[in-house]
């Protein structure tokens, strides 16, 4: 053998090597399923435990449920048509006599527009509080505040004990303007809060927790239900705020296109109520049928991931 191909032959050796499951590409595929539970390492006390994490981590549930033997994962919810998926920039909501601005961007992202505002409307800026989202004015105070949704925002302008309907409507048209702005204030990252629509599952029952109250919760979920609640397997019929009620009429998905091969059309839709509930400062949305007969688990998961999904 020459000497050049002496070289040659130990580096594809090696390359070969590498590549095998013992070699250097070492293969964590099977780790999860492979591995066994064990006590977590106790450090000494003079360690930072934030230092330190989990070498396969596993997200902490927010709920109970445990699948049985014949449990079938349910599909996935259908991506939104063009016209679901575009949101309005800016939009007003009303509860009451409370009204804010549902804004489509994270606070951090708002909070930049809102001192650009201040800045070009001439305002008398008397403190600005990133850390509150709060701006201040002899006016008045505008402020901004996580929305439902980890990338949006509510924005108010309060004037004593009211609101400012003016500020608002300047404000509206302000942040409309401003949409494809991309500033964003680190600052005022401590805003943001993640984990705001959570579906649970609790003793065999499903529930929506919104990390609102209930007030803020009926506006933007009327809002979305009106919004994306129009077809027919899942349509909006009625409401009754002082009961914190919306009503429905939901086809499963099991009895939509009528089955296999389409044949027989789709099933008749089931009369639903959507409760809400403040527990206190969130609230709990559960759903059960209208005719008083047993809800399966199974259905009412299904409609309140189906409404959970309108407010991600």
């Amino acid at each position: 053998m020459s000497q050049r191909i002496v070289p040659l032959a130990l580096l594809t050796a090696l390359a070969v090597a590498g590549c095998s499951s013992d070699g250097y590409y070492y293969d964590r595929n099977s780790e999860y399923g492979d591995a066994s539970i064990a006590p977590p390492l106790e450090l000494p006390a003079t360690r930072n435990a934030a230092d330190y994490q989990d070498s396969m981590p596993v997200p902490q549930a927010s709920s109970d449920f445990l699948a049985s033997e014949d449990f079938e994962a349910p599909r996935p919810q259908p991506l939104a048509t063009s016209e679901q998926g575009e949101r309005e920039f800016v939009a007003l909501r009303q509860s009451g006599d409370a009204r804010w601005l549902a804004v489509n961007a994270a606070p951090a992202a708002v909070w930049t527009r809102l001192q650009s505002f201040a800045r070009d409307q001439g305002l008398d800026v008397q403190n600005i509080d990133a850390g509150k989202g709060e701006i201040t004015t002899s006016q008045g105070v505008i402020s901004v505040s996580q929305g439902l949704r980890s990338d949006a925002s509510e924005v108010r302008c309060q004037q004593g004990a009211g609101v400012s309907g003016s500020c608002l409507n300047a404000l509206r048209g302000y942040l409309s303007a401003s949409s494809s702005d991309s500033g964003v204030s680190l600052a005022a990252q401590s805003l943001s809060r993640d984990d705001r629509v959570r579906l649970e599952g609790r003793d065999g029952t499903w529930q929506v927790d919104l990390a609102l109250d209930t007030e803020r919760s009926w506006a933007e979920l009327l809002y979305q239900l009106q919004k994306n609640f129009n077809t027919e397997y899942q349509k909006l019929t009625d409401q009754n705020r002082s009961k914190g009620e919306f009503m429905v009429d939901y086809i499963p998905r099991e009895d939509r296109d009528g089955g296999w091969l389409g044949i027989g059309g789709d099933g008749d839709p089931l009369p639903m109520v959507l409760t809400l509930r403040g527990e206190d400062d969130h609230t709990l949305v559960t759903a059960h049928r209208a005719d008083g007969e047993d809800t399966s688990p199974a259905l009412a998961r299904e409609l309140l991931d189906a409404v959970a999904s309108t407010l991600r």
